[in-house]
């Protein structure tokens, strides 16, 4: 994630296919943003759930259930909407150079 806080949509869609389990802890958090988030962004994010939807439907919390998805190997599903980039370029406002 660069140095503001809302994550560009590249770093969005690097994660569409990947293993839930396997995400790294700030491939995560911009996941949680735009899952979060996304309808701002025209953009939806996913998990394909390949666990027991019994399973995850009895879990009593959003993290209880993302820890069932990713003990079954659940991928991420991005979508990006035709809207996205200009909705992102509004939020984040001008990029900062380093």
């Amino acid at each position: 994630m660069q140095d503001q806080s809302i994550p560009t949509l590249s770093e969005l869609q690097a994660l569409h296919g990947r293993i839930f389990a396997t995400l790294t802890a700030q491939e995560a958090l911009v996941m949680d943003f735009y899952r979060r988030q996304g309808r701002k962004f025209d953009v939806v994010v996913g998990i394909i759930n390949e666990a027991d939807p019994i399973e995850v439907a009895a879990a009593r919390t959003e993290a209880e259930a993302d820890e069932i998805m990713k003990q079954a190997n659940s991928r991420i599903s991005v979508t990006i909407g035709p809207r996205a980039e200009s909705a992102w370029a509004q939020r984040a406002g001008p990029r900062r150079e380093c």
